[in-house]
């Protein structure tokens, strides 16, 4: 699985275009303070390819390992609702496709 560390997270979105799983997409809007929305982790579609991570200039994505018992992944966060992110269109007229 994959983890983002948020503040190092400076929203180039590099990694969104290396996920084959639409995992990695950027924050609908930019939280006060940054000057680009950073991306998040869509846990309940990471597989934990990583194919993302060396793409990361920043170093923000990491890998967690998860525990051949475990019977809940270690990425679930307690929040009340998903964060709203902002869909990416890869293929088709004007798709970003793969990196």
């Amino acid at each position: 699985m994959v983890a983002i560390d948020e503040p190092k997270c400076t929203g180039c979105d590099l990694c969104i275009h290396h996920c084959p799983f639409e995992a990695l997409l950027p924050l609908s809007e930019c939280p006060p303070g940054r000057k680009k929305r950073p991306v998040v982790v869509l846990n309940e579609n990471c597989v934990g390819c990583l194919s993302c991570i060396g793409s990361c200039p920043t170093d923000a994505l990491y890998e967690i390992v998860v525990p051949p018992n475990a019977e809940i992944t270690p990425l679930v966060i307690s929040r009340s609702s998903d964060p709203a992110v902002t869909s990416i269109l890869r293929w088709g007229k004007g798709g970003k496709g793969w990196a």
